[in-house]
């Protein structure tokens, strides 16, 4: 800021202060005026006493600060006074009314409590505290203009009180004096911080005025330049109409005046190289650099021109100048200055101070004079012109070009008469021709156009592209290179402003590897990789093509479903590789056995089918499925040994048995069954008769899902005893359905239905859960050593949900894991044994105990004894019951034999009869259920058994008998 303008302002500041508060102390006038009337009336009021000093006090402060406010409004109107006189009237008000508060305070605080009894210290306290209060609040409010005029007011006033604290030192409240002392700091604080809150805007109004000032200027400046640059761009359009009119003019005289067309040739080169600067200047940041005075004046980006030091400039150069550029400018002016270059010119980013942003900008210039003597430059002008934008358009460009050569589709752009101008080199590579041999050729003059329908798709290509400016399709396309592909091409015309076709860009994708890729994943997805055989999906579609598409053609149809009896087991002996290859050997038996067949297919695992056109030309369905059989008698040699392999198969017609695909299938599926629980290698034809039973098969499925929402499935529980201390020992949990219609229904219906379904699981969860329940509730009833076993299969264990149903029932109902026992059946151990060892020591963690179910009816393999945790043997109920004959009988022995030598508790199901009982303890067994001693029973009667019969004395009464 220089020293006018800070002159300007300082008077500016002082004549709005003077200003300022000979306005607003007309309103201190006032306040002064209603405080004073305010506190007489209130004294006259409540205290009537009269006095005179008082009266005189409100008489002469009313006056005159009428008379102040009639000598403010009257005689120092805005803009029409002096400012000295001003401000001398401004302190004379102030010190009078601060005089006339000080006396105000003094009678009310000290002579009024002496002549009226009735105003106590207290009241006058109240009082003068509320005069000196709110005259010094608004005088706080407009009297801080200037801190002087605030101060000659609050000063005078604040004395009466401050010599009471130094004359009156035994009467005077400590505590008040000190309060009322803060108060006064605090109100001179605030005085000093109005006081300068009003200096700062005036000192901002009047650095506003002056950049109003300065931006009118600035404008007048920038319409004088525009003025003066539209001069320049007329006197430029002027110049080169006179050098068209002269061109002309020596074009006729040529002949006649050569060496007049040199001379004026030259002239027109030297006022070209002017138009040209002058074009370069006019629409850009010229610069003009005054080296001998180190001065430099730069245009901004509004045309503002500004100027200064040019050392300055330079550092500012070294902030704003990209780093990496700073060493090509600085070389590129030295080399210039020192007249090596004939001009100086630089490309440079240059950081915007708005944004942050760095720009490209071409920086151009010369040296216009130098020092006759010494030859130093003196002077230099140039240009600075913002070229980030072309940049960015030249990037662009290249990335096209980039994306042209490096892409990885055929692109080619044409002509409007449909010849190529230009190719990338993937197009050539998928063409076979090179660069050269492309261009200028029409589109399809590289294609094998022989053949009339070729020629015809052409045609419409072009015409389509013609009509509708664009074309996208799938070609198949022989290339004059020999190169046979499927491609998929697309072109769009290019238009003028005009919007006349100019060119035309085409993009080729090669499809041929996608093509074969397509066919191979519709092999895999139709066909069976193992066995070349269609699969179960494309079984299913062809099949529906032959009832629905083709019914009128073929009158009748076989679905024979053929079952490798046994596989799971020879499965297991061959291993993977060799069940594989029996799989493919029987599927090749097939093929070559059914050719006459409309279909085969492989549906899964073990599982084909056959579909066989029933025709009087044919050979019949029996004699086709005689024809298989006979064709499996010879064995298959795997992995070097032969083996023997039957079939089961079942046979469904078309229409007798269905019409529809899931309905034929589903009856071919029966008839299937049926063959395999004949014991295999026999063919079963479905019968009718069988259709009720696989109705009642699909409701009872439906009302068991519903049963399971509606909690009809019940648990009974069967007792059982312990032969060592004659306890219950615990009970078997069973399920049972209680059904609204059909009252309670035997597992023996609907476990088989669920263990083919999902719904097993389900019901699996659904015992856990309340025998867990149960237990709490025997639990809370004192019977803490009471162990529930619950039936467990083999697909809750592959599922992987039992550990979380266990733990769930464990957590909610709070029970321990010992009152819990899972009993597993040998089955649930052949598939996935490690997993489901590793599953077992999981449950054994929880201190859950796991029985062995009806040990002896299954693969009895002794291994399972030995490798898996388990804690007890259960003899199923079909050899106790056999209790009596030699040949059962050694058979329980041997199992309780074995059980007692490998430590495990051995359970004994079944008992019916006193013989049965008392064979079992001269062996030693463990524990004994079964209907001697009672049948399942519901909840309520088997807690009622559990009361009565804690300790079993019909079982003592028993076996001493």
């Amino acid at each position: 800021m220089t020293d006018d303008q800070y002159d300007y302002i300082k008077q500016c500041n002082h004549t709005a202060q003077i200003a300022n508060t000979l306005r607003l102390s007309r309103y201190f006038l006032v306040s002064i005026l209603v405080i004073c009337l305010y506190l007489f009336c209130i004294y006259q009021i409540y205290f009537s006493s009269p006095s005179f000093y008082f009266n005189l006090w409100f008489i002469i402060t009313e006056l005159f600060a009428s008379f102040c406010w009639l000598i403010s409004t009257t005689f120092f109107k805005p803009n029409h006074y002096d400012l000295k006189v001003a401000n001398r009237w401004i302190q004379f008000q102030c010190l009078s009314i601060g005089v006339l508060i000080a006396a105000g305070i003094f009678i009310i605080y000290y002579h009024l409590p002496a002549i009226n009894p009735n105003f106590t210290d207290i009241q006058a306290l109240t009082l003068s505290a509320l005069l000196l209060i709110v005259t010094q609040t608004f005088g706080l409010t407009y009297l801080t203009q200037k801190l002087n005029y605030f101060c000659l007011a609050f000063l005078p006033s604040i004395v009466p009180y401050l010599v009471s604290q130094f004359i009156f030192i035994e009467q005077s409240n400590h505590l008040f004096s000190l309060a009322i002392n803060f108060a006064f700091i605090v109100l001179l604080l605030c005085a000093s911080t109005s006081y300068r809150i009003h200096k700062s805007i005036a000192i901002l109004h009047a650095k506003n005025r002056l950049l109003m000032q300065d931006a009118e200027q600035q404008v007048a400046w920038s319409d004088e330049l525009c003025q003066q640059l539209q001069s320049e761009i007329n006197h430029s359009k002027n110049i080169e109409m006179q050098l068209q009119l002269n061109n002309q003019m020596l074009e006729q005289k040529v002949k006649e005046r050569t060496f007049d067309i040199q001379q004026m040739n030259q002239d027109l080169e030297n006022q070209q190289q002017n138009l040209v600067l002058a074009h370069e200047i006019a629409g850009l940041r010229p610069w003009d650099w005054n080296i001998k005075d180190r001065k430099i004046s730069i245009t901004n980006n509004n045309q503002e021109k500004t100027q200064r030091n040019s050392k300055e400039h330079h550092q500012q150069l070294q902030h704003v100048i990209h780093p990496d550029d700073i060493d090509h400018f600085k070389d590129a002016m030295k080399q210039h200055l020192r007249r090596h270059n004939d001009r100086y010119e630089s490309t440079y980013r240059l950081q915007n101070t708005t944004t942050g942003k760095w720009n490209w900008v071409h920086d151009i210039g010369r040296v216009i004079s130098r020092d006759p003597k010494t030859k130093k430059p003196t002077r230099m002008v140039g240009i600075r012109r913002d070229i980030h934008q072309e940049r960015i358009s030249q990037e662009r460009l290249k990335l096209a070009a980039s994306v042209l050569e490096q892409a990885a589709q055929g692109i080619f752009i044409l002509n409007d008469e449909f010849c190529y101008i230009d190719v990338n080199p993937f197009y050539e590579q998928l063409t076979g021709f090179q660069h050269e041999q492309l261009i200028g050729k029409h589109l399809f003059d590289i294609t094998a156009n022989y053949k009339e329908q070729q020629r015809t798709i052409h045609t419409n290509i072009l015409n389509q592209v013609k009509k509708a400016r664009e074309f996208d399709g799938e070609l198949n396309e022989k290339f004059l290179s020999g190169k046979e592909l499927t491609i998929w091409m697309h072109i769009n015309a290019i238009t003028d402003e005009q919007d006349r076709v100019t060119h035309y860009i085409g993009i080729v994708s090669d499809l041929t590897e996608r093509k074969l890729q397509e066919q191979r994943l519709s092999y895999l997805e139709n066909y069976d990789t193992l066995t070349d055989l269609p699969n179960r999906f494309y079984y299913n579609y062809q099949l529906h093509q032959y009832l629905v598409s083709q019914k009128d053609s073929i009158k009748q149809l076989a679905v024979i479903r053929l079952n490798i009896d046994r596989f799971r087991p020879l499965n297991e002996y061959l291993s993977n590789n060799g069940g594989d290859e029996l799989l493919r050997q029987v599927a090749q038996r097939l093929r070559l056995t059914n050719a006459e067949a409309l279909f085969l297919a492989h549906l899964n695992g073990d599982d084909f089918s056959i579909v066989y056109e029933i025709s009087h030309i044919r050979p019949s369905v029996i004699e086709h499925c005689e024809r298989i059989t006979k064709a499996f008698s010879q064995p298959f040699n795997i992995l070097g040994q032969d083996h023997l392999i039957t079939l089961s198969m079942g046979v469904a017609f078309y229409p007798e048995h269905g019409r529809q695909l899931d309905y034929l299938n589903n009856c071919a599926e029966q008839a299937l069954s049926e063959a395999k629980n004949l014991g295999g290698n026999t063919t079963y034809y479905y019968s009718t008769e069988s259709t009720k039973l696989l109705e009642d098969g699909i409701f009872l499925e439906q009302d068991l899902r519903k049963a399971i929402q509606r909690n009809e499935l019940v648990v009974y529980y069967q007792p059982k005893i312990n032969f060592r201390d004659k306890n219950i020992h615990g009970f078997e949990a069973l399920v049972r359905w209680n059904h609204p219609k059909r009252g309670i229904i035997p597992p023996g219906l609907f476990i088989p239905l669920a263990e083919q379904t999902s719904l097993i699981s389900d019901i699996g969860r659904l015992v856990i859960h309340q025998t867990a329940k149960q237990i709490k509730i025997w639990n809370e009833m004192g019977f803490t050593n009471i162990c529930v076993s619950v039936n467990i299969v083999a697909q809750q264990l592959r599922r992987g949900q039992l550990l979380q149903d266990l733990d769930e029932a464990i957590s909610i109902n709070g029970i321990s894991g010992a009152n819990l026992e899972l009993e597993i059946t040998e089955s649930s151990f052949l598939e996935n044994s490690v997993t489901i060892k590793n599953l077992l020591h999981e449950i054994k963690s929880r201190q859950i105990n796991i029985s062995l179910d009806d040990f002896g009816t299954g693969y009895s393999s002794l291994s399972y004894l030995a490798d898996f945790p388990i804690d007890i043997l259960k003899i199923d109920r079909s050899f106790v019951s056999k209790i009596g004959e030699n040949k059962q009988e050694a058979i329980v022995s041997a199992m309780i034999a074995m059980g007692k030598a490998m430590g495990m508790v051995v359970v004994a199901e079944g008992i019916e009869t006193k013989q049965q009982l008392k064979y079992l303890q001269d062996l030693d067994c463990d524990i004994v259920q079964g209907y001697f001693f009672s049948k399942p029973l519901p909840e309520a009667e088997a807690t009622l058994y559990l009361e009565k019969n804690l300790h079993v004395t019909a079982y003592t009464s028993l076996i001493s008998s």
